[in-house]
């Protein structure tokens, strides 16, 4: 098993990945990705580290310090590191977190393309890199690395959701973005794609096109990913019944919510609530 470090309590997990050389020479491809949930002792401090990270907070706050600059992380934000200048991050005083280190042909120059602003990013796509980074770590773990080019997608696909500016006045009146807000905020509730497309003033099929390629989804897909993934937070942080769990994020029973997560992540909500019941404090 991996040695975790001081801080980090147990059942958090941590996988290295080994790359092919092939990946190496023409992808993007994960180094090392985990799920970690620490305490008050928790710190990395380096002068420097090979490969960029991309970490996602969970719960709690942290402190950063990069470059000679401290930065205070709040819950939902995502550190976007190159990690070739000196660095520390640490629990303030707990925090979980998922975090990937990457390489790859351009990852040193895109990753400070993206944070030359700032190394933490607050935007409305937070909530799917937190969500892909999950599935990553959960996959990695139980499989190892996949295909090259579909592992390096998924890379590229955090990377992409991490490029525009936030708070662009222009992205907030996009109809896309408003309709993810609207699934975001109405997410117990029925949702259609006809619903959704008449709000962003388009056919269902052009609506269809424009929201996955602004997001990668299909917009149903992401009804269903944003409906999973509130599922997992109650799952976590609250002693509701799978049932009542169901009911909160939009479906009528709780074997249609123990459908999905099985589809899904391969567990049964019972089964990711007992194993992740580090969390549930």
């Amino acid at each position: 098993m991996y040695e975790l470090g001081p801080g980090i309590l147990p059942h958090s997990i941590c996988v290295p990945l080994t790359a092919t050389a092939r990946a190496k020479e023409l992808y993007f491809y994960p180094v090392l990705c985990g799920h970690y949930d620490c305490d008050r002792s928790y710190r990395v401090s380096r002068e420097n580290y090979a490969n960029p990270l991309l970490l996602f907070l969970r719960k709690g706050n942290m402190l950063l310090e990069y470059d000679g600059v401290q930065y205070h992380v709040e819950k939902g934000d995502v550190i976007l590191l190159d990690c070739d200048r000196p660095h520390s991050y640490a629990a303030n005083p707990a925090a979980e977190f998922l975090y990937l280190h990457f390489d790859g042909c351009n990852a040193h120059a895109l990753t400070r393309a993206i944070s030359a602003s700032s190394p933490i990013l607050r935007r409305e796509e937070n909530v799917l890199v937190g969500q892909q980074l999950y599935d990553m770590v959960q996959e990695y773990q139980k499989h190892g690395l996949g295909n090259e080019a579909a592992d390096s997608l998924r890379i590229y696909q955090l990377l992409t959701w991490l490029s525009l500016p936030a708070g662009n006045p222009a992205r907030d009146r996009d109809p896309i973005h408003q309709t993810m807000e609207y699934i975001r905020a109405h997410v117990g509730e029925s949702i259609s794609l006809g619903e959704l497309a008449q709000q962003a003033h388009l056919s269902p099929c052009h609506y269809s096109h424009e929201f996955k390629r602004h997001t990668g989804f299909s917009p149903m897909e992401y009804v269903i990913n944003t409906r999973l993934e509130k599922a997992k937070m109650l799952l976590l942080q609250t002693t509701l019944s799978v049932t009542d769990i169901a009911y909160e994020v939009g479906y009528e029973s709780g074997g249609s919510l123990s459908n999905l997560f099985i589809k899904k992540t391969g567990i049964s909500p019972r089964e990711y609530r007992r194993s992740n019941g580090i969390w549930t404090r």
